[in-house]
C-alpha cells in the first residue's frame, strides 16, 4: 500500500510520492532528527519478503554507503520497517542528462558541456572503482544534473545503491549483468562475465554516444538485437550521426572495444581524450560544479514539475524494466551465438516505429514503439485481464502499485487499469494519463 503524505515510516515522515514500481516506492521525505528532506525508497512487500535479495540489498547499500564524493548522490541509511526494507539517499532538485538531452538537445547536446558531465561522472567512477566498487548501470537517466545556489548545476551520479564489490562473486544476481541497461551495457556484462572498472567505462562511453547525437549506440528497437551488437557488433562511427564530431570516432571506439583489455586504463583516461580532441579544459572537474545552461536546466524542470515534482527519476521502476528486458531475451540471443547466427550489422537510421502512449491500447503483443518524450515501449500483457497496452517494460506489464484518493474520478475498469499503468510508468497525474489514454485508444491501437 502507497503512504500518504503526513504519514510516517521508519521515523522519516512523508511528504510526497516521487515514483513508483514493481521493485517499490520513493518518496519525499523529512528526516526524524535532521532538517533534511530525503529520498525514501520503500521496497515492496514481495521484494522485502525474498530473502535472496534481502542479502543482496544489506550487503550492496552498505557498500555504496562508503561512498563519499561531490559527483556521487549519497547513500544516507538503510533499514527495515514493518518487514519492508528501505534506503535513504540525498534529495537532488534539478533533472537528469536523459531527459535534458530528449527535451532540448534531441539532436545532441554541446559537446563542450558533454565532456563536462562525462568527465565529472568519470572521476566519480574511478574513486569507486579505486574502493573496489562497480556502478554496472551507468547511463543518462541516472546522472542527475543537480541545480545550485550559485546558479550553475554539477552532474551526481545516481544509483550507487546497487553497487557491487569488485570481488564479489557471489550468485545472488545470477549474472554480473542481473542490473545493467541493456542499451549501455558492456559485452561482458552481457555474458556473465567478471567484471572491472572497465565495464563501467564502457557504459560511460555509450552515453556520452547518446548524448553527442541525441540517438543510442545501436538503434534496434528490439532489446535482443542490441544485445547481439553490443556482443558482437563493431560500434558504430559517429560520424555516421554528426559528421561534425568524426575526429572522437577513435576515441570513443577505443572506449567501446569489446574486450575490457583494449579500453583505456581509466574512466578519467578516456574523458581526458575526450576533452583534448574537442579541446576543453577540464582540470578539476570532477569537484567543481559545471557550467551547462543553468537556464535550460530550470526551464526543463518547471516544464515538467506538474508531471513529476523534482524528479528523483524512479530509479527503481528503471531498475525492474532493465531487469525484465534481460531475464526475456538475453539466453535466446547467446544461444543464437552458439548456433552461429551472424549478428545484425547495425543501421545508420533507426528502423520507423510508432509514436505511442504509454497505458493506452496496442493490438500486436511485442511490437515495438517510442513515447512522445524519445523512451522506447512495447505492446505488452496486463497478467491481471490479458489485455494489451503501451507498457515501457516489454513482456508483461507490471501490477500497478498506484492507489486511488476517495476524490479521484471514477473511470471503467478497463480504463482504470490504463490510468494506474500509465501513472506508474510516467509519472503523469489521473487527470493527465486519462487524456493520454483517451487520445491512444482514439487513434487505434497500432
Amino acid at each position: 500500500m502507497s503512504l500518504v503524505a503526513g504519514q510516517t515510516f521508519a521515523g522519516y515522515t512523508i511528504l510526497e510520492q516521487l515514483g513508483s514500481g514493481a521493485m517499490g516506492e520513493v518518496y519525499l521525505a523529512e528526516h526524524p532528527r535532521l532538517p533534511r528532506r530525503d529520498a525514501l525508497k520503500v521496497l515492496a512487500q514481495q521484494v522485502s519478503d525474498d530473502p535472496t535479495y534481502r542479502e543482496r540489498f544489506n550487503r550492496e547499500a552498505q557498500n555504496a554507503a562508503t561512498l563519499s564524493h561531490p559527483n556521487i548522490v549519497a547513500i544516507y541509511d538503510r533499514g527495515e520497517y514493518d518487514g519492508q526494507l528501505w534506503i535513504s539517499m540525498a534529495y537532488v532538485e534539478g533533472t537528469d542528462a536523459g531527459r535534458l538531452s530528449q527535451e532540448r538537445y534531441r539532436k545532441g547536446m554541446p559537446p563542450d558541456e558533454v565532456v563536462r558531465i562525462i568527465a565529472a561522472v568519470a572521476d566519480a567512477l574511478d574513486y569507486a572503482h579505486q574502493r573496489q566498487l562497480l556502478h554496472r548501470d551507468v547511463k543518462p537517466a541516472n546522472i542527475l544534473l543537480a541545480e545550485l545556489d550559485s546558479g550553475g548545476w554539477r552532474a551526481m551520479l545516481a544509483d550507487f545503491g546497487i553497487a557491487r564489490r569488485v570481488d564479489d562473486s557471489s550468485s545472488l544476481t545470477q549474472t554480473n549483468m542481473a542490473v545493467g541497461t541493456v542499451a549501455y551495457a558492456a559485452p561482458e556484462q552481457l555474458l556473465g562475465l567478471t567484471l572491472d572498472g572497465r565495464a563501467d567505462q564502457y557504459s560511460l562511453a555509450a552515453t556520452a554516444f547518446e548524448l553527442l547525437t541525441g540517438t543510442h549506440l545501436y538503434l534496434d528497437p528490439n532489446p535482443a538485437v542490441v544485445i547481439s551488437q553490443h556482443v558482437s557488433a563493431p560500434p558504430p562511427e559517429i560520424a555516421e550521426r554528426k559528421p561534425e564530431l568524426s575526429g572522437l570516432g577513435r576515441v570513443l571506439s577505443k572506449a567501446l572495444a569489446k574486450s575490457p583489455d583494449d579500453r583505456y586504463d581509466t574512466c578519467m583516461d578516456f574523458a581526458n581524450a575526450l576533452a583534448r580532441h574537442l579541446d576543453v579544459a577540464i582540470d578539476g572537474v570532477g569537484a567543481n560544479d559545471a557550467t551547462l545552461d543553468a537556464v535550460a536546466v530550470a526551464r526543463l524542470r518547471n516544464k515538467t514539475e506538474s508531471k513529476s515534482r523534482k524528479r528523483w527519476l524512479v530509479i527503481a521502476s528503471a531498475i525492474v524494466a532493465a531487469l525484465v528486458i534481460v531475464g526475456a531475451v538475453a539466453a535466446a540471443v547467446l544461444t543464437g551465438r552458439h548456433q552461429n547466427h551472424a549478428a545484425p550489422s547495425p543501421s545508420p537510421m533507426a528502423p520507423a516505429v510508432p509514436v505511442v502512449l504509454v497505458g493506452a491500447d496496442c493490438a500486436v503483443l511485442g511490437a515495438a514503439g517510442v513515447t512522445e518524450t524519445g523512451q522506447k515501449a512495447y505492446c505488452a500483457r496486463l497478467p491481471s485481464t490479458g489485455d494489451t497496452m503501451w507498457s515501457v517494460v516489454s513482456g508483461v506489464v507490471p501490477t500497478p502499485t498506484v492507489s486511488k484518493a476517495p476524490t479521484d474520478p471514477v473511470y471503467p475498469a478497463g480504463i482504470e487499469q490504463q490510468v494506474e499503468v500509465c501513472i506508474q510508468q510516467t509519472g503523469q497525474t489521473r487527470l493527465e494519463c486519462r487524456e493520454d489514454i483517451r487520445r491512444g485508444n482514439l487513434s487505434g491501437p497500432p
